[in-house]
């Protein structure tokens, strides 16, 4: 399996963090002033998305990964499953409550399935035939047929209370979660204070005032004091003392393009897809070789993050290949092109095949510096190969419009091994943001499927 056919010039990147050093002796803050990640334009509803790459902060997951990525129960005090694999049950903790003191029930776990089932979202629940409610603390789910990354759906759907869920949830948001919805100013922050019933382990911080902002007035705001925590893009790190420390943490985020691998088409409802310079596989395969991933990581990162060759690098789903290299081969890339048959026949600077030229537009999300100097860099490397790109910023809306017939800079990585298979399966061939290049590989399919028929989660 090549990991070409998709996204090259990965980039694994571990993402700093920055804080305001505090006095040894100092009492821990009533309030914490911190600016992470984007701001949620569609709230905090998790049966749209809201948490599902981490605990969703204001509800509970059934199970969840403590610190080292181990399963744990959350709300779910434990778990089996049938010998058949397609059952699976589970016995809920005593005594949960929302945060407005009613109790959490398998009522509400079931019907927060059936509802994130039910409605376009992107957690994959469409095996899942039904939920059998035993009693208040017991259920079973059914699926159609055995996948053992199903469990990876208990560890990321946030749980939300029956009685109380309408349209308007993700605005002001009722969970089981660490902390409570007070007050979300839209497009300046958020405030959420310590939930008192929380059933885990009680939050360090009562209070955390949560500042959404842009690069520049992030490090602002950190330098004069007006924030204590703050994730900064990489190219920051240099004019980080002190007071500030800079945090380096693990991640297995990265940064990578995603390419359309078909001729023009249209899908069923009319929706253009394909490129036809990046449907050559030998235009993806030398791109790939003309990356040179260590002059990205230590030239565009500031060496704070490492070079990567998938998006699920170091993960024990990830590839098993050795001694990939991270520098340009720039010979083999143009043997590649040459073989195939592109050639610069008109002497303007790019090659071209068939009366196509090797042009291309690639996507990346405005206001991502770190997106933006990545793209920057990889189309000035593609330039001796021939390989002209342009570069095109806008919002996540408008990138969805245009994202099947063009590269874009993409982000992945997940603790769950559903990724790869949301990312190379066609079943999820223009689905969301996941395949949107719609690569499509009967092997690959098979491969993937086996997978999830695996007898274990560890297999």
């Amino acid at each position: 399996m090549k990991y070409t056919s998709v996204l090259m010039a990965t980039l694994a990147i571990t993402m700093p963090f920055t804080a305001a050093l505090s006095e040894s002796n100092a009492a821990t803050p009533e309030q914490l002033i911190i600016s992470l990640g984007n701001e949620p334009d569609a709230g905090f509803d998790p049966i749209y998305g809201w948490g599902r790459y981490g605990d969703p902060l204001f509800q509970s997951t059934l199970i969840r990964r403590n610190k080292n990525l181990e399963l744990t129960g959350d709300l779910a005090a434990n778990w089996t499953l049938s010998s058949a694999r397609v059952t699976g049950s589970i016995v809920l903790k005593q005594n949960i409550k929302f945060s407005n003191g009613s109790d959490l029930t398998s009522a509400d776990i079931a019907f927060t399935y059936l509802t994130a089932k039910s409605a376009a979202t992107t957690h994959d629940l469409n095996n899942l035939v039904k939920i059998e409610v035993v009693d208040a603390s017991n259920l079973r789910f059914i699926l159609k047929q055995p996948d053992i990354t199903f469990i990876d759906e208990l560890a990321s759907l946030g749980i939300v209370p029956k009685n109380s869920y309408d349209e308007n949830y993700g605005q002001h948001p009722i969970g089981s979660g660490p902390y409570i919805f007070q007050r979300w100013d839209k497009g300046l922050q958020l405030l959420v204070t310590a939930n008192p019933f929380y059933h885990a382990q009680k939050p360090q911080f009562e209070n955390i005032l949560i500042v959404f902002t842009d690069e520049d007035s992030k490090l602002a705001l950190l330098k004069s004091g007006q924030l204590q925590l703050a994730a900064i893009p990489q190219r920051f790190s240099s004019v980080i003392t002190p007071p500030l420390a800079l945090w380096q943490i693990d991640s297995v985020d990265n940064r990578g393009i995603s390419w359309p691998v078909n001729k023009p088409n249209k899908t069923d409802n009319q929706q253009a897809h394909g490129n036809y310079v990046s449907q050559d596989p030998a235009i993806r395969q030398a791109i790939n070789l003309a990356m040179d991933r260590d002059l990205l990581v230590n030239g565009v990162l500031n060496g704070y993050g490492r070079p990567a060759h998938s998006i699920a690098d170091d993960m024990p789903w990830g590839p098993v290949e050795q001694n990939l290299s991270n520098s340009a081969d720039l010979a083999a890339a143009k043997k590649i092109l040459s073989d195939a048959g592109w050639a610069d026949t008109n002497g303007n600077g790019i090659i071209d095949k068939d009366g196509h030229e090797a042009s291309m537009t690639l996507l990346y999300k405005s206001g991502d510096s770190v997106r933006e100097q990545l793209s920057i860099v990889a189309a000035d490397m593609v330039k001796p190969l021939g390989i002209n790109i342009e570069l095109l910023a806008g919002g996540w809306d408008f990138i969805a419009t245009k994202m099947h017939e063009n590269p874009v800079l993409m982000g992945f990585g997940s603790h769950s091994a559903k990724e790869v298979r949301f990312v190379y399966h066609s079943d999820f061939a223009g689905i969301d943001f996941f395949n949107t290049g719609f690569y499509s590989s009967k092997e690959v399919d098979q491969a993937l499927d086996n997978a999830s028929n695996a007898p274990s989660w560890q297999a």
